[in-house]
This record gives structure tokens, sequence and C-alpha cells, in this order.
């Protein structure tokens, strides 16, 4: 068991956020949930996996829906702890630690609200070392777990979803969401015991975001590059460095579908297709992607600031921008969430075969390798 420190919440922030790829929530909801977690405890409680018994019980609790909508919107964190307590009331179990979905500024603190409401710990575990866009691009899901019951609650009104198979609990979800919820709200859902969540869950993502937003930290403080100490503990390469030049998005069933354009002055210019998260990058100057989900593609000015694809209004007027393309663990690149996430780039699109980093920019990671 690690005790997290308030230094420990922010370097989560700053880890999750540049891993959440664009999403995973704004890096602004994050840091109201950091105020909300210390206004009831100085501390959190991050359990490691392997030392979690088996017939332990837990769910995974989370913020779906616009990361646009939640900019906007007042969100009332102590909801994720009534849908937590809503789901085991329903289960008439008792649900012993708090799992993330997936990793990103919103979505790695999310859980940590319910944590200290009702004194439990969170497991240094996810659905993904990554933010995703829909339900199926985790392990949760390509391991089989069933996803339901859901429950999807506001302050005053909730609603528990059973009996549904994996593949319809998003548009199922989303709907209600859409429809009753405003676009964004707390959801409680992929109940596992230990033994499972240790056989399908990616472990220590909490930790290693963390260890992410240290070195940033670090960096920053004694003066050495920040893009070159991300890329370097990403094991990653800048794809591209230049300034956003233009972005656009709309909602739709409580998804932001946008497009953001990048550009330097040698006159390449970028374009990134996003579904809350970056999925594809094309330069005007390549015939092949830049990158494609679910390898990373990651932000972060050449000063170190972390930002989300819901974050653009905070950044400085024509700010340096650099690209990270950062190759996706085995886990992410099984082929059950490879076709999940070819659905995706469909939309954009995309109507190829899911090409790994490694294989569109071989000189430059074998170097690396090296």
């Amino acid at each position: 068991m690690r005790t997290l420190s308030s230094q420990d919440l922010n370097d989560l922030l700053n880890g999750a956020c540049i891993l959440g790829s664009g999403g995973g929530g704004p890096l602004t909801i994050g840091a109201e949930m950091i105020k909300d977690i210390l206004k009831i405890s100085n501390t959190v409680q991050l359990a490691e996996p392997s030392e979690i018994d088996g017939s332990a019980q837990m769910a995974v609790s989370a913020y779906v829906g616009s990361p646009d909508a939640s900019n906007s919107a007042d969100l009332d964190f102590a909801v994720g702890a009534r849908a937590f307590d809503i789901l085991a009331d329903y289960q008439k179990t008792t649900l012993s630690y708090v799992l993330p979905g997936e990793v990103g500024a919103g979505n790695s603190l999310a859980p940590m609200t319910v944590a200290v409401r009702k004194g439990i710990p969170v497991v240094d575990a996810a659905g993904a070392r990554r933010a995703i866009p829909h339900f199926l691009q985790c392990t949760y899901a390509s391991n089989k777990i069933p996803i339901e019951p859901m429950v999807v609650a506001s302050a005053t009104t909730q609603v528990v979803l059973s009996q549904m198979p994996n593949t319809l609990a998003e548009p199922i979800s989303r709907g209600a969401i859409q429809g009753v919820f405003n676009d964004i709200t707390a959801v409680a859902f992929w109940s596992m015991t230990g033994a499972v969540m240790n056989a399908a869950a990616v472990p220590n993502t909490t930790s290693y975001a963390i260890g992410l937003g240290a070195a940033l930290r670090m960096a920053l403080a004694s003066g050495d590059d920040p893009v070159k100490t991300v890329v370097d503990y990403l094991g990653g390469l800048v794809l591209f460095q230049g300034t956003i030049s233009d972005s656009g998005s709309s909602t739709k069933g409580t998804v932001d579908y946008g497009t953001v354009t990048m550009t330097n002055p040698s006159g390449e210019l970028v374009t990134i297709f996003n579904q809350n998260e970056n999925l594809i990058a094309w330069s005007n100057k390549k015939d092949h992607p830049l990158a494609m989900g679910p390898d990373l593609l990651c932000y972060l000015t050449t000063t170190g600031q972390v930002f989300s694809n819901a974050d653009f209004a905070m950044l400085p007027k024509n700010a340096q921008v650099a690209l990270i393309g950062v190759p996706s663990i085995p886990a992410m690149r099984s082929p059950f969430i490879i076709q999940q996430f070819l659905k995706a780039l469909a939309v954009t699109g995309y109507a190829g075969n899911y090409v790994p980093i490694e294989k569109l920019h071989p000189a430059a990671l074998a170097a690396r390798a090296c």
C-alpha cells in the first residue's frame, strides 16, 4: 500500500494528462478533483494489485461523456461515491476497492474522489495505460469481463443498466447520459474480484503516470528540456513540433468528435483526428499516417505545459507544441482492442489496417532502443 501526498496527486494530474492522448478529461477538471479530494483527506491510499486478495470485490468509477461538456458543467464530485454505493447495494456486496477505467487527467483522479469518501484504497491498475474514447477499447473488455450492472447517476437521479451485453453498453449508457444527464456524469461499472482484476487489468498505471509527472516537474525545476524528458520516459518520439493553428469539435452521443491542425514555418501541416482522445495524425508531407491508436498521440508545449483537447483555451498564443508518438503496451495491442480502434478510425475516414508506430518510424525508434 502506498500513501499518496498532494505532490503525488499533482504529479498524477500532469502525467495522466499527457498519457490521456488528448482525452481522459480536461486538466481543469482534474485540478478541481484534487481540491475536492484534499478537502476530505490529505492522503490517498494506492493499493498494489498483486497484494490484493483474490476474493476482494471492486468496481470502476469514472466520469463518462463529453469533455467539452464537463468544462461547462458544475460537477458534483460526491456523485461518484453515490453511483458506487448504488452499484454495491444493487449487487448486495461490499466494494472494498475502487478501480480507474483508464489513465487521464480526469479519470485517474475520479476514483480517488470515491476512495476518500468511502475510506477505501484505489487500485494501482486500469483497463488501459492511456485514455480511450470507447468502452470496448480496454483490457476489461478484451478479457470479457461483464460491464454490467452499470450505474449512471447524478445527485438526484440514477439509472441502473443490467442484463445487457458489453457490445450494447456504450450506446445504451451514452443515450441515457445524453438524454438525462446533460452529456457528462458519474458512472460505476466493471465489477470484479481481485483475482479477475489481476488477470485482466494493466498493473501500475497510476504509479506510472505519477512517475511521468514527477519527471516533468524535476526537469522544469532543473532547467532540463521537458519534451526530451517526457519522450525519454515514454520511450516515444516527437512526431511534429509547431503551433496549433485550428481546432474544432462537435458533440454527438456524448463524444466530442474533432480535428486539430498544427503547422510549422516550413509549411508542414499536421491534422489530428480525435474522438475525445487523439486517434490518428496525418502530415501533408507524408504518404502514411504519423501514428494511430491504440498507440498514443500526446501533447506537451516546449515549455512543459500539459493540456488536453478540451484545454486549448488555456494555451498561450502561438505556443510551441510537441506532438509525441508512443508505442502502446502489448496488452493494448490485442486483436480485440485493435479491432475496436479500427472501428473508431473508420469514422475518421481511415479504412486501412493498424500499423504500429515502430513500422511507421523504424529508424527513429530503433535509434532510441540503442
